[in-house]
């Protein structure tokens, strides 16, 4: 190297030395860092007389690879080329190549501390724990002062679950370089993995400080903000995650958590409307695929791209087709699909399928690196499935893929949970597994999963797998090779809600709550709610090891079950005992579960009208086993359907004699006494004293949190059947007090809790703080239509009708895309237009309204006031005709308001006015026919009349939870 070569290598070893100095932006300043990022490219791409290795290495942390490649390409070799190269092919997932480079220069010097740095990783990569920490410690024990050797043996603690230690050796680093980015990466990434969230985000930050190029802390404080759980954030989660991937275009776990649901966009974002015409134009593909007949199936799907151009669902079935061509040479197939899906992301922005089916290829290439890869696909190849016909009758779309490798892979991952197959094909419940090109809504023939979110605010549209029955084949394959078992673990979800008994159920909720009390679940995610608390740890209860968890939440071993949780294993391992007996031939082993299974068929047969069937069914249920509660509950309610109210008591009463302590025997009986009511055979305050009484009875019994919930919200809701709103309130509130927060459906359960008492205090007194409440969990959790609507009420019984016009417009927006819109949300939009006195708007936004079907129940009485008001008065009528006799006194107020409104709109002025005189008078609290009547004496020129009835309407506005 000349002198002036030496220089100005000084100078830019200077430069980069001095580099947490001079770019200490704010990790969410992405402008800023964005700039700084675009400054250091052109510094690196115009840099002269530094070695080419030095300058690939820089051009590479700063995701410049074409360029990096470039400058290799043209090298002179070296030990230093190489191993810039070898850096390269593991960026790339080529780690084969890298390990060649990397042996190449080993050979020549074998104590070369960047080559057994490299090494040391590339044995992580192969899941070689021991080898990759004897290797690092090689490079350390060399030189007890080499940062990067010291972070690597903290990195592989790390992953061996030693976290004492790891976060040991991070303090060490930063210790002795304060300016060490990667030392404060390794101390929050082993919080995250310690399920320490709380204490990640503070050393995360100063890693990102010092510096703001790294892939991985990018990546980490875009998750950090995921975790808060909060939807007004996701744009800053997703401008990190920009980030990360403008420095490595191929980071894993980027493209993995963007296309499973973390995501900033809805389906309204994805939707065009050529896309069901698209879809079945490559049904023809997709049946070739099938067939194994990959050429013919890429062409089809070329022909339809020609046909619509602008659309990405061709180019997803062309990559999903390479991606499961497993009779196809690997790398030509993974590197095609690889191609096309960074294609389709070029295309569509941020397009959850293709982050996922690109996360999917990516770990392809990575798992035929794992030093037992081969002995993982022999056990696959040689496994025999035990029960192709209930396993057919249970997976059936696994057919659709060529061979029966796909198959086996499914079935080596069910271990004893086999035993449910029949207990789900008589209840005709299946589960599938999507390939990469179809989402859940077709594969669970469903729009609700391109329109809903999940407790945590991820988009359905993009998750992978549910527990109603799907994992998509990404899973089945990773699963096959010791990484997280996602296959097992929705199963699992299927048969712990449509198998699982009563009891069985309750004590996985006692369980995970004490959990949750004493700190024991295994990782954030099974601390979520009792589903996931098992799903997580029921997998673990067979599998010794996990390769490669994709995060913090898919590492858990059957070691770590015993160590972590003691008392869950015992249950689960009394629970496998029942299951292998029960696969040896003991059919009483389960017999409670076949009980619950026919009352699962009896609710369908309710919900039918064929009591009938459901009699039988239970008769069969019982006959499994004749002391289940729940059953005899069921019958009780049956008899009750069938308005026999003495047999319904006498079932009752055999369930008393069985357990008077079960507290659902109360509210059974309540509903009994609701029955008797609506029939004629109780009187009405006779029937609400003896069902608050019930109600009060079963909560004073039940002792499970979620069930407590429940009985509380039909509590209120009863009294508010009754239109006794201060009531209601006054339960919700009781619930409000101390309402237990350890699960997500807990959370829920407190949200829905506080939105009832926010939305009658609103409706009921006027009170204008009311609807903030509501927004604020509106803004938490966008996508729950059902808050949407009460923040819309809500705001609607406030007067501002713009605003909550506006709410329902933009969750509209979303419903439109998938297929599904809501038609209250219909009415409602119609009815605020028509507040503002804007009757074309109204008639407009009526239109797309979906008459006649079911899921205008409950709203019929509003669409003939909508309708009346509108000036229709024969559609109006002709609704109001149709109805039955109302059941409830909510439904008689509401029937009279809409009567009254008919009336109004016929010119029967007087006739409408007593109506509301007499809603009023049984309610003073009435706002809505308050204000009607106020309208209409003013119409009949009674203004004083008028101002008197507005004046008594003014009431104090009590206090409720906020």
């Amino acid at each position: 190297m000349s002198p002036s070569s030496d220089k100005i290598f000084s100078c830019l070893v200077l430069l980069l030395l001095a580099f947490p100095a001079f770019a200490r932006q704010q990790p969410y300043d992405v402008a800023a860092v964005r700039r700084k990022l675009e400054q250091e490219r052109e510094k690196v791409k115009q840099a002269t007389g530094i070695n080419a290795a030095e300058r690939a290495g820089r051009m590479l942390e700063l995701g410049l690879w074409q360029e990096a490649a470039q400058v290799l390409q043209t090298a002179k070799p070296g030990a230093q080329v190489k191993l810039a190269k070898a850096k390269l092919f593991i960026l790339q997932n080529e780690f084969a190549q890298a390990d060649e480079l990397v042996q190449a220069v080993l050979k020549e010097n074998p104590k070369q501390r960047e080559a057994l740095l490299l090494q040391s990783k590339l044995q992580v990569q192969a899941w070689e724990l021991p080898e990759a920490m004897a290797t690092a410690r090689q490079v350390w024990q060399a030189n007890p002062g080499d940062e990067e050797a010291a972070l690597a043996i903290g990195r592989i603690l790390m992953l061996q679950k030693n976290y004492d230690e790891a976060l040991e050796w991070a303090g060490k680093v930063a210790q002795q370089n304060p300016d060490n980015a990667a030392a404060y990466l390794l101390e929050s990434d082993v919080y995250f993995w310690n399920q320490e969230p709380e204490l990640a985000e503070a050393p995360l930050i100063k890693s990102l400080t010092l510096n703001p190029f790294d892939a991985d802390a990018r990546f980490n404080y875009g998750y950090a903000i995921w975790r808060r759980v909060d939807a007004t954030q996701l744009n800053d989660m997703a401008a990190q995650w920009e980030l990360a991937l403008a420095l490595n275009p191929l980071h894993y776990v980027t493209h993995w958590h963007w296309g499973n649901g973390h995501t900033n966009l809805t389906y309204a974002d994805y939707a065009r409307p050529e896309d069901e015409q698209v879809r079945k134009a490559l049904e023809t593909a997709d049946k070739l695929i099938s067939r194994n007949k990959i050429p013919e199936a890429l062409e089809a799907a070329a022909m339809v791209q020609q046909l619509y151009s602008a659309s990405v669902l061709p180019a997803m079935l062309r990559g999903s087709a390479y991606y499961m061509a497993f009779d196809m040479d690997r790398r030509t197939r993974l590197d095609s699909a690889q191609a096309i899906f960074q294609q389709v992301l070029q295309k569509k922005k941020h397009y959850g399928p293709a982050h996922n089916a690109l996360a999917a290829v990516i770990k392809q290439k990575q798992l035929t690196y794992l030093h037992n890869y081969d002995s993982l696909r022999q056990v696959v190849q040689q496994t025999v499935i035990g029960d192709p016909l209930n396993f057919a009758k249970v997976f059936p779309d696994v057919a659709y893929y060529p061979g029966d490798e796909v198959q086996k892979m499914v079935w080596s991952q069910l271990y004893a949970s086999i035993v449910y197959f029949p207990f789900l094909s008589r209840q005709s419940e299946t589960f599938v597994i999507p390939p990469l090109h179809h989402d859940l809504a077709i594969a669970m023939h469903s729009p609700y999963f391109r329109q809903a979110t999940t407790f945590d605010n991820r988009q359905w549209m993009d998750i992978r797998g549910v527990g109603s029955g799907a994992a998509a084949i990404e899973y089945v394959v990773r699963g096959s090779y010791l990484e997280r078992n996602v296959v097992l673990h929705e199963y699992t979800h299927l048969y712990h809600q449509m198998v699982f008994t009563d009891a069985e159920k309750r004590e996985v909720r006692r369980l995970y709550f004490n959990a949750m009390k004493e700190g024991r679940t295994l990782d954030y995610y099974s601390a979520n709610n009792e589903h996931e608390y098992l799903a997580q740890t029921y997998p673990a209860y067979f599998e010794p090891v996990k390769v490669h968890p994709l995060n913090h939440k898919s590492i858990n071993t059957t070691a770590d079950l015993k160590a972590r949780d003691p008392e869950l294993y015992t249950f689960l391992d009394q629970l496998v005992k029942r299951q292998r007996a029960y696969l040896a031939g003991n059919k009483q082993a389960m017999a409670g579960n076949w009980a619950q299974v026919y009352l699962n068929l009896v609710e369908r047969a309710q919900q039918s009208g064929d009591l009938d069937k459901a009699a039988a069914l239970l008769d069969t249920a019982l006959t499994w086993d004749a002391q289940y509660q729940p059953a005899i509950l069921a019958y009780a309610g049956v008899k009750q359907q069938q308005k026999n109210y003495v047999a319904a008591q006498e079932w009752l009463q055999k369930a008393k004699s069985i357990n008077q302590g079960y507290a659902p025997l109360y509210v059974a009986e309540a509903e009994l006494k609701e029955a008797q009511k609506r029939d004629g055979r109780l009187k009405a305050d006779e029937a609400l004293e003896a069902q608050v009484q019930l109600y009060r009875k079963a909560l004073a019994l039940e002792d499970d949190l979620l069930l407590r919930a429940t009985v509380n919200q039909q509590f209120r809701e009863l009294y508010a059947s009754y239109d006794m709103a201060p009531e209601a309130m006054a339960v919700a509130e009781e619930y409000l007090r101390d309402a237990p927060v350890v699960s997500t459906y807990l959370r829920d359960r407190r949200d829905e809790a506080q939105a009832f008492a926010a939305l009658m205090q609103a409706t009921v007194y006027g009170d204008t703080s009311a609807a903030q409440p509501i927004a604020r969990l509106v803004a938490l959790k966008p996508q729950d239509y059902e808050l949407r609507r009460q923040y819309a009420d809500a705001l609607a019984a406030l007067g501002r009708y713009e605003a909550a016009y506006a709410t329902l417009a933009d969750a509209q927006r979303v419903l439109s895309a998938a297929g599904a819109p809501r038609a209250d949300y219909v009415l409602r939009m119609a009815g605020y237009k028509l507040a503002q006195g804007d009757k074309a708007g109204a008639g407009k936004d009526l239109q797309p309204l979906p008459e006649g079907k079911a899921i205008l129940r409950g709203e019929a009485y509003r669409l003939a006031g909508l309708y009346a008001d509108l000036g229709e008065t024969a559609k109006a009528a002709a609704i109001l005709n149709r109805q039955p006799e109302p059941v409830t006194v909510a439904d008689a107020r509401d029937l009279k308001m809409a009567r009254a409104k008919l009336w109004t709109a016929q010119g029967k002025l007087r006739k409408a006015q007593r109506v509301y005189e007499q809603l009023l008078q049984q309610n003073p609290q009435n706002r809505e026919a308050r204000r009607q009547l106020v309208q209409l004496l003013q119409q009949r020129g009674k203004l004083k009349q008028a101002g008197s009835v507005e004046r008594e309407g003014v009431q104090p506005q009590p206090s409720y939870p906020r």
